[in-house]
């Protein structure tokens, strides 16, 4: 998906230190096998065990990382991004890995991000009030996305909110919310009309 493509090819980049969060370790494990001959010699990838729907391992994700900062003599991160999600089923479900667990994970590891940081939401147009306003509506090309796309609405409001935190605050901290287009992921269930997901990274890679 999304994720995995980001950090391959963020991991060809020079002096990158890259936590990659997973919810089943044995397939990050797979995935930091197949792209080990890409990653830059002075660059490193690392596996973070965490499930958004579990907030206690949000918690225990933060502290890895930071203890591995820690040992690396990296002081901090320059960027977080939240590009999880779930597709709407069940309702509760989505709403805690799309929106209370970002939420979670910011709180988290804000006091990681180094001052001049980043944080990427991975948004949809499906999140745009405006294209749901405008007629002919959006299309759920026969898919039930309603409540993923409702999330992503909330998930703009709360990047909007936390931009305008940051700079009444003066932290130097950017909160951003990235939409990288129609991907044939899981979420749209690999229809065609999407974008190969090494493709539809490319915003996010542009952006870090």
């Amino acid at each position: 998906g999304l994720g995995y493509h980001t950090v391959h090819q963020l991991a060809q980049t020079p002096n990158m230190v890259l936590f990659m969060g997973a919810r089943r370790m044995t397939a990050a494990a797979e995935a930091i096998v197949q792209i080990t001959p890409d990653v830059h010699p002075t660059s490193r990838v690392f596996p973070v065990y965490i499930d958004l729907a579990d907030e206690k391992t949000i918690a225990d994700a933060k502290d890895a990382v930071a203890a591995k900062l820690k040992e690396l003599g990296v002081p901090g991160l320059d960027f977080l991004i939240n590009n999880a999600a779930n597709g709407g089923s069940p309702v509760v479900l989505a709403l805690t890995v799309n929106i209370a667990s970002t939420i979670a994970i910011k709180n988290a590891f804000y006091p990681l991000l180094n001052k001049g940081g980043e944080i990427i939401n991975i948004s949809s147009e499906l999140g745009s009030q405006a294209r749901h306003a405008a007629r002919p509506p959006i299309s759920f090309e026969g898919h039930d996305l309603m409540v993923y796309a409702a999330s992503k609405a909330a998930l703009n409001n709360l990047t909007l909110q936390w931009a305008f935190e940051e700079e009444e605050k003066g932290s130097g901290i950017r909160v951003v919310a990235i939409c990288p287009g129609p991907n044939s992921t899981s979420i749209a269930h690999f229809s065609s009309f999407g974008m190969h997901p090494s493709v539809g990274c490319g915003v996010m890679v542009n952006e870090v």
